[in-house]
């Protein structure tokens, strides 16, 4: 998952289930560091054109950032960000008009660790919004069983490795050009308690349903 995750997406694990799963049951309301607020909600149905119409307001430079290329294919990407197999959560951040503002997502890799990425609008750099996603799509994976979250990112995109490192002691290791994250999923936890949360109950919302 380039920087994430690339337009077709990583396989699925060899030992993971297929079938999808439940979603969070309601939208969170969350405030940014600036005032404004955004909505945050699980990807469901009906995702796609929404989540294509996102990623082409991407700058170049955000495009190759997220897929390592500014070339990618935005329909197979967005095609693939849609989808909500088990093995794959993601979450949306709307604007206070209801854009489409912000993707996470991770891809589980085996039982224990995931793939994560997060990429956000380019008029919302700045403004915590990586983070409340990162912390709401940690306590989902811890959830589930998820123990540890990887990522792949260019050693240029420094906004996405301060997220990591400031927000969740990340462990940086370069290799071949590339820095390779790692850290715990409960570290959702030790975020919130640095950045703050609207609310205590915040991340609660986000966690799955009974299965």
């Amino acid at each position: 998952m380039k920087a994430a995750v690339s337009a077709s997406g990583p396989s699925a694990p060899a030992n993971g289930p297929s079938a999808p799963v439940n979603r969070p049951s309601a939208p969170e309301l969350v405030k940014l560091r600036d005032g404004s607020s955004v909505t945050v909600r699980a990807v469901g149905p009906g995702d796609e054109a929404p989540l294509q119409a996102f990623l082409m307001g991407l700058c170049a430079s955000s495009l190759r950032l997220r897929f390592f290329t500014a070339g990618a294919n935005i329909a197979d990407a967005a095609h693939w960000a849609a989808c909500t197999p088990a093995d794959r959560y993601g979450l949306l951040a709307h604007d206070e008009a209801g854009v489409l503002v912000a993707h996470a997502v991770y891809v589980q890799l085996d039982r224990t660790r995931a793939e994560v990425a997060v990429e956000v609008a380019d008029r919302l750099h700045g403004r915590g919004l990586g983070t409340v996603l990162m912390q709401r799509i940690g306590a989902v994976a811890q959830e589930r069983g998820i123990t540890r979250f990887v990522a792949e990112v260019l050693p240029e995109n420094l906004g996405m490795l301060d997220v990591f490192r400031d927000g969740f002691d990340a462990h940086v290791t370069l290799h071949a050009g590339i820095d390779t994250i790692e850290f715990p999923t409960s570290a959702w936890r030790l975020a919130r308690e640095r950045f703050g949360s609207e609310s205590p109950r915040a991340a609660g919302r986000l966690l799955l349903a009974p299965r």
